[in-house]
């Protein structure tokens, strides 16, 4: 009788294999937790720009708000807090604590987020960075 001769692949070429392919699969959900993560960063950017925006509409009107922002002067007025809070300073001085005060509490608003008045100075970009964290984390949609 015939015997069928089987094809031999070495056991090291299938460990390899396997380690290849664990090391693709490892890769590809890496990659697709950044990119995650990155559309969430975005998502957050945007939501924070709208209520920035929001924020000094209704508390200036839409005038004064284009009048503040193009004086910012930043293509993005949420891609740096800090960069923002000091230009929105040198434009307002003392003054822009409040308008950043009114945007967090908007923003923590729309978060479902519990906003309390700071004991000591007011950290505009302390908050922003705390409601980014807490928005990448929960994965919250508005």
């Amino acid at each position: 009788m015939g015997m069928r001769a089987e094809s031999q692949v070495p056991k090291t070429y299938i460990a390899e294999s396997a380690i290849s392919l664990q090391t693709a699969s490892d890769q590809m959900i890496e990659y697709a937790i950044e990119r995650s993560i990155e559309d969430r960063s975005v998502a957050f950017e945007k939501l924070l720009e709208e209520t920035m925006r929001n924020s000094i509409r209704d508390l200036l009107g839409e005038s004064s708000m284009k009048a503040i922002l193009f004086h910012v002067n930043l293509e993005r007025v949420a891609s740096d807090p800090e960069v923002f809070h000091q230009r929105l300073f040198g434009i307002l001085n003392t003054s822009a604590s409040i308008i950043e005060e009114v945007i967090i509490k908007d923003l923590f608003k729309r978060l479902d987020l519990l906003y309390s008045p700071p004991r000591k100075a007011f950290e505009f970009a302390k908050y922003v960075g705390a409601a980014r964290e807490y928005y990448l984390s929960k994965g919250k949609k508005t």
